[in-house]
């Protein structure tokens, strides 16, 4: 029984491996969609619609939607993706790392020392990226949910003046 659990973890390596690296392309790619919504939010923050860089204020606008549940849900929608990401890369490296770790300790006890680090080297590797790529994506969700937040407070003045 404990041969199968053991193939299972190490079928299950390769998907995890895949599944860091590509939250850690991702996470990349996200920090590169900040920068340019920070760069359109300063380019057009004193327009009077603010749709460019504004994507809550934005779908106010073109779904005339005057419900503020509305509002909202789709401000979740747009930040799910990117918390998603980081609640789940950490967990995918806690994976990658204690997989490994069993060969690693069976070759320490072979006195397998190249094989130990090789070994090592591919848990250690997996838990520093899939940390970055949550921190990263932490980043980025902290500062689009209080951008979102202060669209929302800006849309609830306009519906409260009409």
């Amino acid at each position: 029984m404990d041969s199968i659990a053991y193939d299972l973890s190490q079928i299950l390596l390769l998907p995890v491996l895949l599944g860091i690296y590509c939250s850690f392309l991702y996470a990349v790619v996200e920090v590169g969609r900040l920068m340019a919504l920070a760069w359109l939010r300063r380019q057009y923050a004193s327009t009077q619609i603010g749709q460019k860089g504004f994507p809550i204020l934005k779908y106010h606008q073109q779904q005339n939607a005057s419900n503020l549940n509305e509002i909202e849900v789709y401000s979740l929608k747009k930040l799910e993706n990117v918390r998603i990401v980081t609640r789940i890369t950490p967990m995918l490296g806690l994976i990658a790392t204690l997989i490994p770790m069993g060969p690693a300790l069976v070759a320490l006890q072979e006195n397998n020392v190249y094989a130990m680090g090789e070994h090592l080297n591919t848990a250690f590797t997996a838990v520093t990226i899939s940390l970055a790529s949550a921190s990263l994506t932490f980043w980025v969700a902290s500062v689009k949910k209080r951008w979102f937040a202060e669209e929302i407070v800006h849309i609830e003045k306009m519906i409260g003046a009409n």
